[in-house]
Protein backbone atom coordinates (compact mmCIF):
# COMPACT_ATOMS: atom_id res chain seq x y z
CA UNK A 1 0.00 0.00 0.00
CA UNK A 2 1.51 3.38 -1.12
CA UNK A 3 2.10 6.12 1.56
CA UNK A 4 0.03 9.05 0.76
CA UNK A 5 2.47 11.36 2.70
CA UNK A 6 5.48 9.96 0.78
CA UNK A 7 3.76 11.00 -2.36
CA UNK A 8 3.30 14.49 -1.52
CA UNK A 9 6.57 15.27 -0.21
CA UNK A 10 8.21 13.69 -3.56
CA UNK A 11 5.92 16.51 -5.78
CA UNK A 12 8.24 19.43 -4.59
CA UNK A 13 11.18 17.25 -4.99
CA UNK A 14 9.92 16.30 -8.31
CA UNK A 15 9.26 19.71 -9.58
CA UNK A 16 12.36 21.16 -8.60
CA UNK A 17 14.04 18.49 -10.09
CA UNK A 18 13.09 19.05 -13.58
CA UNK A 19 12.61 22.59 -13.54
CA UNK A 20 17.02 22.34 -12.73
CA UNK A 21 17.81 19.74 -15.74
CA UNK A 22 15.74 21.90 -18.38
CA UNK A 23 17.65 24.91 -16.57
CA UNK A 24 20.83 22.88 -17.37
CA UNK A 25 19.51 21.98 -20.84
CA UNK A 26 19.47 25.34 -21.64
CA UNK A 27 22.62 26.10 -20.37
CA UNK A 28 24.09 23.91 -22.43
CA UNK A 29 22.78 24.55 -25.39
CA UNK A 30 23.30 28.72 -25.19
CA UNK A 31 26.60 27.99 -24.38
CA UNK A 32 27.02 25.44 -27.03
CA UNK A 33 24.50 26.01 -29.87
CA UNK A 34 24.41 29.35 -32.39
CA UNK A 35 22.16 32.39 -32.84
CA UNK A 36 21.44 32.88 -35.97
CA UNK A 37 24.24 31.31 -38.34
CA UNK A 38 26.03 33.74 -40.23
CA UNK A 39 25.19 35.37 -43.17
CA UNK A 40 28.40 35.08 -45.27
CA UNK A 41 32.07 33.37 -45.38
CA UNK A 42 35.33 34.48 -45.89
CA UNK A 43 38.26 31.99 -45.79
CA UNK A 44 41.84 33.18 -45.19
CA UNK A 45 44.86 31.21 -46.55
CA UNK A 46 48.32 32.48 -45.63
CA UNK A 47 50.72 31.29 -47.76
CA UNK A 48 53.95 29.91 -46.37
CA UNK A 49 52.96 30.54 -42.43
CA UNK A 50 54.35 29.42 -39.80
CA UNK A 51 51.91 28.44 -36.67
CA UNK A 52 54.65 29.41 -34.58
CA UNK A 53 55.19 33.22 -35.80
CA UNK A 54 51.55 33.63 -35.10
CA UNK A 55 51.32 35.11 -31.80
CA UNK A 56 48.46 33.59 -30.37
CA UNK A 57 50.46 30.20 -31.17
CA UNK A 58 53.84 31.73 -29.80
CA UNK A 59 54.59 35.36 -28.47
CA UNK A 60 58.02 34.97 -29.17
CA UNK A 61 57.95 35.09 -33.03
CA UNK A 62 56.35 38.01 -34.53
CA UNK A 63 53.50 39.99 -33.02
CA UNK A 64 50.30 39.74 -34.56
CA UNK A 65 47.51 41.32 -32.90
CA UNK A 66 44.46 41.05 -36.15
CA UNK A 67 45.10 37.40 -36.55
CA UNK A 68 44.88 36.94 -32.48
CA UNK A 69 41.88 38.80 -32.32
CA UNK A 70 40.20 35.96 -34.52
CA UNK A 71 41.45 33.78 -31.65
CA UNK A 72 40.37 36.04 -28.76
CA UNK A 73 36.59 35.70 -30.42
CA UNK A 74 36.89 32.16 -31.87
CA UNK A 75 38.07 28.74 -31.55
CA UNK A 76 42.08 28.38 -32.19
CA UNK A 77 43.28 24.98 -33.65
CA UNK A 78 46.45 24.22 -31.76
CA UNK A 79 47.38 20.86 -33.27
CA UNK A 80 46.85 21.65 -37.73
CA UNK A 81 48.11 20.47 -39.98
CA UNK A 82 49.06 20.56 -43.72
CA UNK A 83 49.47 17.25 -45.76
CA UNK A 84 51.60 18.89 -47.91
CA UNK A 85 54.54 21.71 -48.24
CA UNK A 86 53.78 22.55 -51.77
CA UNK A 87 51.27 25.43 -52.50
CA UNK A 88 49.09 24.21 -55.25
CA UNK A 89 48.53 20.85 -54.19
CA UNK A 90 48.03 21.72 -50.27
CA UNK A 91 45.35 24.27 -51.24
CA UNK A 92 43.72 21.26 -53.28
CA UNK A 93 43.51 19.10 -50.36
CA UNK A 94 41.56 22.41 -48.65
CA UNK A 95 39.17 22.61 -51.30
CA UNK A 96 38.34 19.09 -52.31
CA UNK A 97 39.15 17.51 -49.07
CA UNK A 98 41.38 14.26 -50.48
CA UNK A 99 44.68 14.00 -49.75
CA UNK A 100 47.09 15.16 -52.81
CA UNK A 101 47.81 11.45 -53.69
CA UNK A 102 43.94 10.76 -54.26
CA UNK A 103 43.65 13.92 -56.00
CA UNK A 104 46.60 13.27 -58.07
CA UNK A 105 48.02 16.89 -57.93
CA UNK A 106 51.69 16.84 -55.95
CA UNK A 107 53.48 19.58 -57.49
CA UNK A 108 52.61 23.38 -58.71
CA UNK A 109 52.04 23.48 -62.06
CA UNK A 110 50.24 20.36 -62.56
CA UNK A 111 46.93 20.78 -63.70
CA UNK A 112 44.12 19.17 -61.39
CA UNK A 113 41.75 16.79 -63.43
CA UNK A 114 38.19 17.82 -63.11
CA UNK A 115 36.52 14.92 -61.61
CA UNK A 116 32.55 15.45 -61.52
CA UNK A 117 32.29 12.99 -58.50
CA UNK A 118 35.02 14.77 -56.44
CA UNK A 119 34.31 18.65 -56.77
CA UNK A 120 35.40 21.89 -54.49
CA UNK A 121 33.09 22.98 -51.79
CA UNK A 122 32.79 26.01 -53.19
CA UNK A 123 29.92 24.73 -56.14
CA UNK A 124 27.74 24.19 -53.02
CA UNK A 125 27.79 27.94 -52.25
CA UNK A 126 27.50 28.91 -56.02
CA UNK A 127 24.24 26.74 -56.25
CA UNK A 128 22.73 28.26 -53.60
CA UNK A 129 23.09 31.63 -54.98
CA UNK A 130 25.50 32.95 -53.08
CA UNK A 131 28.35 35.56 -54.70
CA UNK A 132 31.46 33.75 -55.20
CA UNK A 133 34.95 34.88 -55.66
CA UNK A 134 38.98 34.41 -55.02
CA UNK A 135 41.73 36.82 -55.06
CA UNK A 136 45.23 35.18 -54.98
CA UNK A 137 48.64 36.47 -54.61
CA UNK A 138 50.43 33.69 -56.24
CA UNK A 139 50.46 32.86 -59.83
CA UNK A 140 50.96 29.08 -58.59
CA UNK A 141 47.44 29.01 -57.68
CA UNK A 142 46.00 30.53 -60.68
CA UNK A 143 42.52 28.91 -61.78
CA UNK A 144 43.90 27.49 -64.59
CA UNK A 145 45.33 25.10 -62.48
CA UNK A 146 42.03 23.91 -61.14
CA UNK A 147 40.92 25.74 -58.22
CA UNK A 148 38.53 27.90 -59.52
CA UNK A 149 35.66 25.59 -59.74
CA UNK A 150 32.50 27.28 -58.69
CA UNK A 151 33.67 30.95 -58.34
CA UNK A 152 32.23 33.76 -60.54
CA UNK A 153 35.07 35.77 -60.01
CA UNK A 154 38.78 34.52 -60.01
CA UNK A 155 41.25 37.04 -59.87
CA UNK A 156 44.73 36.20 -60.56
CA UNK A 157 46.03 38.72 -62.46
CA UNK A 158 49.81 39.55 -61.62
CA UNK A 159 52.30 42.61 -62.52
CA UNK A 160 55.20 41.73 -65.97
CA UNK A 161 57.40 42.12 -63.57
CA UNK A 162 56.70 39.17 -61.10
CA UNK A 163 54.03 36.39 -60.13
CA UNK A 164 53.02 37.44 -56.87
CA UNK A 165 51.20 40.60 -54.74
CA UNK A 166 51.10 42.01 -51.77
CA UNK A 167 48.71 41.87 -49.23
CA UNK A 168 48.19 45.59 -49.77
CA UNK A 169 47.81 44.26 -53.32
CA UNK A 170 44.99 41.97 -52.70
CA UNK A 171 43.20 44.25 -50.65
CA UNK A 172 42.81 46.95 -53.07
CA UNK A 173 41.39 44.20 -55.24
CA UNK A 174 39.06 42.56 -52.48
CA UNK A 175 37.31 45.55 -51.11
CA UNK A 176 35.77 47.23 -54.12
CA UNK A 177 34.20 43.62 -54.46
CA UNK A 178 32.77 43.78 -50.80
CA UNK A 179 31.61 46.78 -51.91
CA UNK A 180 29.61 45.50 -54.54
CA UNK A 181 28.40 42.41 -52.61
CA UNK A 182 27.89 43.50 -49.36
CA UNK A 183 24.18 43.23 -49.87
CA UNK A 184 23.99 40.03 -51.54
CA UNK A 185 24.79 36.51 -48.71
CA UNK A 186 28.70 36.04 -50.02
CA UNK A 187 31.76 33.29 -50.53
CA UNK A 188 35.26 34.79 -50.78
CA UNK A 189 38.41 33.24 -50.71
CA UNK A 190 41.48 35.71 -49.82
CA UNK A 191 44.86 34.21 -50.58
CA UNK A 192 47.41 36.66 -48.72
CA UNK A 193 51.33 35.05 -49.57
CA UNK A 194 53.73 37.58 -47.78
CA UNK A 195 55.64 35.20 -45.49
CA UNK A 196 56.52 33.16 -49.21
CA UNK A 197 59.65 34.06 -50.14
CA UNK A 198 60.84 36.74 -51.50
CA UNK A 199 60.35 38.43 -48.21
CA UNK A 200 60.34 41.85 -49.09
CA UNK A 201 57.44 43.79 -47.44
CA UNK A 202 56.16 47.15 -50.49
CA UNK A 203 58.46 49.44 -47.89
CA UNK A 204 61.64 47.91 -47.99
CA UNK A 205 64.24 50.49 -49.59
CA UNK A 206 65.64 50.35 -53.33
CA UNK A 207 68.79 49.12 -52.28
CA UNK A 208 69.92 48.80 -56.36
CA UNK A 209 71.33 51.29 -58.61
CA UNK A 210 72.51 50.68 -62.14
CA UNK A 211 74.69 53.15 -63.87
CA UNK A 212 75.83 52.94 -67.49
CA UNK A 213 78.37 55.54 -68.47
CA UNK A 214 77.95 57.06 -64.78
CA UNK A 215 73.95 57.68 -65.69
CA UNK A 216 71.60 56.10 -63.28
CA UNK A 217 69.64 54.26 -65.58
CA UNK A 218 67.74 52.03 -63.22
CA UNK A 219 66.91 51.43 -59.23
CA UNK A 220 65.14 48.85 -57.78
CA UNK A 221 64.92 47.02 -54.73
CA UNK A 222 66.74 43.49 -55.45
CA UNK A 223 65.27 41.57 -52.26
CA UNK A 224 61.51 41.95 -53.93
CA UNK A 225 62.88 39.59 -56.42
CA UNK A 226 61.76 41.24 -59.33
CA UNK A 227 62.04 40.93 -63.58
CA UNK A 228 63.70 44.27 -64.61
CA UNK A 229 64.25 45.01 -68.30
CA UNK A 230 66.42 48.21 -69.09
CA UNK A 231 67.23 49.66 -72.34
CA UNK A 232 70.99 50.10 -72.85
CA UNK A 233 71.92 53.05 -75.43
CA UNK A 234 75.17 52.13 -75.95
CA UNK A 235 78.35 54.37 -77.37
CA UNK A 236 80.96 53.10 -79.75
CA UNK A 237 83.97 51.83 -77.80
CA UNK A 238 84.67 50.92 -74.21
CA UNK A 239 80.88 51.25 -71.81
CA UNK A 240 81.17 51.41 -68.21
CA UNK A 241 77.96 49.41 -66.41
CA UNK A 242 78.39 50.16 -63.03
CA UNK A 243 76.04 48.65 -59.99
CA UNK A 244 76.04 50.12 -56.68
CA UNK A 245 74.19 47.45 -53.93
CA UNK A 246 73.47 47.75 -50.22
CA UNK A 247 72.63 44.82 -48.03
CA UNK A 248 71.39 45.96 -44.80
CA UNK A 249 72.02 42.93 -42.91
CA UNK A 250 76.23 43.24 -44.40
CA UNK A 251 77.59 46.93 -44.50
CA UNK A 252 80.76 45.75 -45.98
CA UNK A 253 80.75 46.65 -49.61
CA UNK A 254 83.57 44.27 -50.63
CA UNK A 255 81.49 41.03 -49.50
CA UNK A 256 79.56 39.05 -51.86
CA UNK A 257 76.41 40.76 -50.92
CA UNK A 258 73.82 39.49 -53.73
CA UNK A 259 73.15 37.40 -56.43
CA UNK A 260 71.74 37.57 -60.09
CA UNK A 261 69.74 34.57 -60.89
CA UNK A 262 68.96 35.79 -64.30
CA UNK A 263 70.96 38.53 -66.48
CA UNK A 264 70.67 38.34 -69.80
CA UNK A 265 71.21 40.71 -72.88
CA UNK A 266 69.92 41.13 -75.90
CA UNK A 267 70.71 40.50 -78.64
CA UNK A 268 73.58 38.29 -76.89
CA UNK A 269 77.04 39.78 -76.48
CA UNK A 270 78.78 37.08 -78.12
CA UNK A 271 79.20 38.45 -81.50
CA UNK A 272 81.96 40.36 -82.67
CA UNK A 273 81.12 43.79 -82.82
CA UNK A 274 79.88 43.58 -79.00
CA UNK A 275 81.92 42.02 -76.08
CA UNK A 276 81.67 41.80 -72.27
CA UNK A 277 84.11 41.42 -69.81
CA UNK A 278 82.55 41.21 -65.91
CA UNK A 279 85.29 43.63 -64.52
CA UNK A 280 85.21 43.99 -60.83
CA UNK A 281 82.97 42.56 -57.92
CA UNK A 282 82.11 39.05 -59.51
CA UNK A 283 81.52 35.55 -58.54
CA UNK A 284 80.10 33.49 -61.59
CA UNK A 285 78.76 30.41 -60.81
CA UNK A 286 79.08 28.91 -64.54
CA UNK A 287 76.74 25.34 -63.48
CA UNK A 288 73.49 26.83 -62.78
CA UNK A 289 74.86 31.12 -64.33
CA UNK A 290 74.66 32.70 -61.12
CA UNK A 291 76.38 35.97 -60.86
CA UNK A 292 77.60 36.78 -57.47
CA UNK A 293 78.62 40.43 -56.60
CA UNK A 294 79.42 42.52 -54.26
CA UNK A 295 78.41 46.00 -53.34
CA UNK A 296 80.10 48.32 -56.18
CA UNK A 297 80.64 45.74 -59.61
CA UNK A 298 81.62 46.72 -62.38
CA UNK A 299 81.41 45.24 -66.45
CA UNK A 300 82.52 46.89 -69.67
CA UNK A 301 80.64 46.55 -72.76
CA UNK A 302 83.27 47.07 -75.41
CA UNK A 303 81.17 48.27 -78.73
CA UNK A 304 83.23 48.54 -82.19
CA UNK A 305 79.91 49.31 -83.97
CA UNK A 306 78.39 52.59 -84.13
CA UNK A 307 74.86 53.39 -81.23
CA UNK A 308 73.67 50.99 -80.41
CA UNK A 309 71.00 49.21 -78.42
CA UNK A 310 70.45 46.55 -76.19
CA UNK A 311 68.25 45.02 -73.67
CA UNK A 312 69.60 44.07 -69.98
CA UNK A 313 67.29 41.63 -68.16
CA UNK A 314 67.88 41.05 -64.42
CA UNK A 315 66.70 39.48 -61.44
CA UNK A 316 68.13 38.83 -58.08
CA UNK A 317 67.80 38.69 -54.08
CA UNK A 318 69.97 39.94 -51.41
CA UNK A 319 72.37 36.84 -49.36
CA UNK A 320 71.08 36.94 -46.21
CA UNK A 321 72.06 35.16 -42.65
CA UNK A 322 69.97 32.48 -40.85
CA UNK A 323 68.97 35.27 -38.44
CA UNK A 324 68.54 38.03 -41.54
CA UNK A 325 66.09 35.67 -42.66
CA UNK A 326 64.26 35.19 -39.89
CA UNK A 327 63.81 39.04 -39.82
CA UNK A 328 63.11 39.39 -42.90
CA UNK A 329 60.41 36.73 -42.50
CA UNK A 330 58.89 38.61 -39.15
CA UNK A 331 58.28 41.70 -40.96
CA UNK A 332 56.47 40.12 -43.67
CA UNK A 333 54.34 38.29 -41.32
CA UNK A 334 53.58 41.00 -39.34
CA UNK A 335 53.07 43.34 -42.73
CA UNK A 336 50.16 41.24 -43.76
CA UNK A 337 48.85 40.96 -40.49
CA UNK A 338 48.46 44.87 -40.37
CA UNK A 339 46.82 44.07 -43.68
CA UNK A 340 44.39 41.96 -42.22
CA UNK A 341 43.69 44.14 -39.89
CA UNK A 342 42.28 46.77 -42.53
CA UNK A 343 40.02 44.16 -44.11
CA UNK A 344 38.58 43.88 -40.72
CA UNK A 345 38.14 47.63 -40.57
CA UNK A 346 36.56 47.43 -44.35
CA UNK A 347 34.27 44.39 -43.22
CA UNK A 348 33.36 46.77 -39.79
CA UNK A 349 32.35 49.99 -42.29
CA UNK A 350 30.75 47.78 -44.60
CA UNK A 351 29.02 46.65 -41.16
CA UNK A 352 29.56 43.34 -42.32
CA UNK A 353 31.57 42.22 -39.35
CA UNK A 354 29.30 40.40 -37.65
CA UNK A 355 27.48 38.98 -40.27
CA UNK A 356 30.73 36.89 -41.57
CA UNK A 357 32.04 33.73 -40.42
CA UNK A 358 35.91 33.47 -41.22
CA UNK A 359 38.25 30.29 -41.73
CA UNK A 360 41.65 31.39 -41.84
CA UNK A 361 44.39 28.46 -42.07
CA UNK A 362 47.94 28.97 -43.90
CA UNK A 363 48.52 25.73 -46.41
CA UNK A 364 52.45 24.92 -45.38
CA UNK A 365 54.77 26.32 -43.06
CA UNK A 366 58.44 27.66 -43.80
CA UNK A 367 62.22 26.25 -42.83
CA UNK A 368 64.27 29.15 -41.44
CA UNK A 369 67.03 27.40 -41.23
CA UNK A 370 66.64 24.98 -38.43
CA UNK A 371 67.84 21.96 -40.77
CA UNK A 372 70.52 21.44 -42.96
CA UNK A 373 70.56 20.12 -46.30
CA UNK A 374 72.16 17.04 -48.17
CA UNK A 375 75.21 19.48 -48.78
CA UNK A 376 75.45 20.99 -45.55
CA UNK A 377 73.25 24.25 -46.15
CA UNK A 378 70.89 25.86 -43.83
CA UNK A 379 67.55 25.37 -45.48
CA UNK A 380 65.36 27.91 -45.89
CA UNK A 381 62.11 27.60 -47.79
CA UNK A 382 59.53 24.52 -47.66
CA UNK A 383 58.71 21.47 -50.82
CA UNK A 384 61.67 19.25 -49.62
CA UNK A 385 61.19 17.93 -45.92
CA UNK A 386 58.20 17.06 -43.94
CA UNK A 387 59.19 17.87 -40.40
CA UNK A 388 57.09 19.87 -37.89
CA UNK A 389 58.26 23.35 -38.77
CA UNK A 390 57.26 22.76 -42.43
CA UNK A 391 53.62 20.91 -41.56
CA UNK A 392 52.28 22.78 -38.34
CA UNK A 393 49.81 25.58 -39.67
CA UNK A 394 47.52 28.30 -37.65
CA UNK A 395 43.90 27.00 -38.54
CA UNK A 396 41.51 29.38 -36.41
CA UNK A 397 37.41 30.39 -36.50
CA UNK A 398 35.81 33.16 -36.16
CA UNK A 399 31.94 32.93 -35.98
CA UNK A 400 30.14 36.02 -34.75
CA UNK A 401 27.08 34.01 -34.21
CA UNK A 402 28.59 31.41 -31.67
CA UNK A 403 28.16 32.30 -27.76
CA UNK A 404 31.54 30.82 -26.82
CA UNK A 405 34.60 32.47 -27.26
CA UNK A 406 38.17 32.22 -26.63
CA UNK A 407 38.26 28.36 -26.88
CA UNK A 408 41.47 26.38 -27.77
CA UNK A 409 41.35 22.96 -28.81
CA UNK A 410 44.22 20.32 -28.60
CA UNK A 411 42.84 17.75 -30.87
CA UNK A 412 45.22 17.32 -34.23
CA UNK A 413 43.20 18.28 -37.32
CA UNK A 414 44.34 18.91 -40.43
CA UNK A 415 43.12 20.71 -43.80
CA UNK A 416 41.03 18.16 -44.95
CA UNK A 417 38.54 19.32 -42.40
CA UNK A 418 37.97 22.89 -43.35
CA UNK A 419 35.47 21.82 -46.35
CA UNK A 420 33.31 19.93 -44.46
CA UNK A 421 33.51 22.39 -41.35
CA UNK A 422 32.65 25.53 -43.79
CA UNK A 423 29.57 23.63 -45.01
CA UNK A 424 28.03 22.79 -42.09
CA UNK A 425 28.49 26.16 -40.35
CA UNK A 426 27.07 27.64 -43.25
CA UNK A 427 23.73 24.56 -43.56
CA UNK A 428 24.71 23.18 -46.78
CA UNK A 429 25.15 19.69 -46.98
CA UNK A 430 29.08 17.87 -47.87
CA UNK A 431 29.73 16.48 -50.51
CA UNK A 432 29.91 12.27 -49.90
CA UNK A 433 33.69 12.24 -51.11
CA UNK A 434 35.60 14.93 -48.19
CA UNK A 435 37.62 12.74 -45.91
CA UNK A 436 37.78 15.37 -43.56
CA UNK A 437 36.01 15.95 -40.39
CA UNK A 438 33.22 19.01 -38.95
CA UNK A 439 35.53 21.01 -36.53
CA UNK A 440 32.64 21.88 -34.82
CA UNK A 441 32.24 17.99 -33.76
CA UNK A 442 35.34 16.55 -33.16
CA UNK A 443 35.04 13.61 -31.29
CA UNK A 444 38.02 14.45 -28.02
CA UNK A 445 38.55 10.34 -27.94
CA UNK A 446 39.82 9.78 -31.70
CA UNK A 447 43.84 9.29 -31.81
CA UNK A 448 43.99 10.70 -35.69
CA UNK A 449 46.57 9.28 -37.22
CA UNK A 450 48.13 12.26 -40.05
CA UNK A 451 49.69 10.84 -43.21
CA UNK A 452 51.97 13.55 -44.76
CA UNK A 453 53.82 13.70 -48.31
CA UNK A 454 55.64 15.42 -50.63
CA UNK A 455 57.43 14.92 -54.48
CA UNK A 456 59.47 15.38 -56.91
CA UNK A 457 60.64 17.09 -59.56
CA UNK A 458 60.18 20.35 -56.89
CA UNK A 459 61.30 18.30 -54.27
CA UNK A 460 64.78 16.45 -53.65
CA UNK A 461 63.08 13.21 -53.11
CA UNK A 462 59.71 11.75 -52.62
CA UNK A 463 58.93 11.57 -48.80
CA UNK A 464 56.23 10.43 -46.77
CA UNK A 465 55.18 10.81 -43.32
CA UNK A 466 53.06 9.43 -40.60
CA UNK A 467 52.30 11.44 -37.22
CA UNK A 468 50.08 9.21 -34.39
CA UNK A 469 50.98 11.59 -31.39
CA UNK A 470 53.63 11.56 -29.83
CA UNK A 471 55.19 9.61 -32.47
CA UNK A 472 56.38 11.39 -36.03
CA UNK A 473 57.68 8.56 -38.34
CA UNK A 474 59.24 9.79 -41.83
CA UNK A 475 60.39 7.85 -44.71
CA UNK A 476 62.33 8.66 -47.70
CA UNK A 477 62.05 5.40 -50.22
CA UNK A 478 64.78 6.22 -52.77
CA UNK A 479 67.65 6.35 -49.51
CA UNK A 480 65.72 3.82 -48.23
CA UNK A 481 65.82 5.83 -44.69
CA UNK A 482 63.34 6.29 -41.79
CA UNK A 483 63.42 8.83 -39.08
CA UNK A 484 61.32 8.16 -35.91
CA UNK A 485 60.56 11.70 -33.76
CA UNK A 486 58.84 11.89 -30.11
CA UNK A 487 57.07 15.22 -30.14
CA UNK A 488 56.04 15.42 -26.59
CA UNK A 489 60.09 15.20 -25.44
CA UNK A 490 61.65 16.56 -28.39
CA UNK A 491 59.18 18.90 -30.43
CA UNK A 492 61.77 20.35 -32.54
CA UNK A 493 62.92 16.88 -34.29
CA UNK A 494 66.29 17.04 -33.76
CA UNK A 495 66.75 13.43 -32.53
CA UNK A 496 66.25 10.70 -34.69
CA UNK A 497 65.11 7.64 -32.82
CA UNK A 498 65.28 5.19 -35.65
CA UNK A 499 67.27 2.48 -34.89
CA UNK A 500 66.48 -0.33 -37.57
CA UNK A 501 65.51 -3.42 -35.88
CA UNK A 502 65.47 -2.38 -32.90
CA UNK A 503 62.39 -0.35 -33.77
CA UNK A 504 59.72 -0.81 -30.42
CA UNK A 505 57.42 -3.72 -31.57
CA UNK A 506 54.82 -0.90 -31.02
CA UNK A 507 55.36 0.88 -33.40
CA UNK A 508 56.21 -1.76 -35.86
CA UNK A 509 52.41 -1.22 -37.17
CA UNK A 510 52.82 2.49 -37.61
CA UNK A 511 55.63 1.52 -39.97
CA UNK A 512 54.15 -1.15 -41.93
CA UNK A 513 51.31 1.64 -42.45
CA UNK A 514 53.37 4.21 -43.67
CA UNK A 515 55.26 1.65 -46.32
CA UNK A 516 51.81 1.04 -47.44
CA UNK A 517 50.97 4.68 -47.57
CA UNK A 518 53.58 5.21 -49.90
CA UNK A 519 53.12 2.34 -52.39
CA UNK A 520 49.90 3.55 -52.91
CA UNK A 521 50.50 7.32 -53.17
CA UNK A 522 53.97 6.19 -55.48
CA UNK A 523 51.86 3.72 -57.53
CA UNK A 524 49.42 6.42 -59.12
CA UNK A 525 51.49 9.34 -58.97
CA UNK A 526 51.14 10.73 -62.96
CA UNK A 527 54.37 12.67 -64.41
CA UNK A 528 53.73 16.50 -63.97
CA UNK A 529 54.27 17.96 -67.44
CA UNK A 530 54.13 21.83 -67.15
CA UNK A 531 54.54 24.71 -70.66
CA UNK A 532 57.12 27.16 -71.00
CA UNK A 533 55.45 29.92 -69.38
CA UNK A 534 54.60 27.91 -66.38
CA UNK A 535 58.18 26.58 -66.32
CA UNK A 536 59.22 29.93 -65.94
CA UNK A 537 57.16 31.05 -62.72
CA UNK A 538 58.16 27.85 -61.06
CA UNK A 539 61.81 29.07 -61.79
CA UNK A 540 61.30 32.59 -60.04
CA UNK A 541 59.90 31.04 -57.43
CA UNK A 542 62.82 28.65 -57.01
CA UNK A 543 60.81 25.82 -57.06
CA UNK A 544 63.17 24.48 -59.83
CA UNK A 545 65.82 25.09 -61.86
Amino acid sequence: MKNKHSDKRSTPFLFFFKLLLEILILVFFLGCQKKAGPKNFILITLDTQRADHVSAYDPRNAATPNIDLMAREGILFKNAYSLIPITLPSHASLFFSEPPYKIKNCNNGQAIKAKRSIPSFVNLFRKKGFATAAFVSLGVVGSHFGLGQGFELYEDSFPKDRWYLAAGEVNERVFPWLEKNKDRPFFLWVHYSDPHDPYAPPYVPLDFKLYLNDRLVNETSLQKYTLNQVTLDLKPGKNELRIEFKNEFDPNPDHFLGRLDKLEFSPALDQKQLRVDFTRGWFIRHSDNVFFLTGESLINIYNDADLKQVQLTFRGRPLLSEQATRICYKREVEYMDGEIGKLWDKLRELQLFDKTAVLLAGDHGEGLGEYRTDYGDPHIGHIHYIYNIYMKVPLIIRDPTLIKKGVVREEFVTLLDIAPTITNMMGLKPFSHFQGRNLLRLNKKENLVIFCETYKPEAERDRFGMLSFPWHLIFTPEDKKYELFNLEKDPQEMANLYRGKDVPPDLLPLKQKLEAFAREALSGKEEVKIDEKTAEMLKAFCYIR
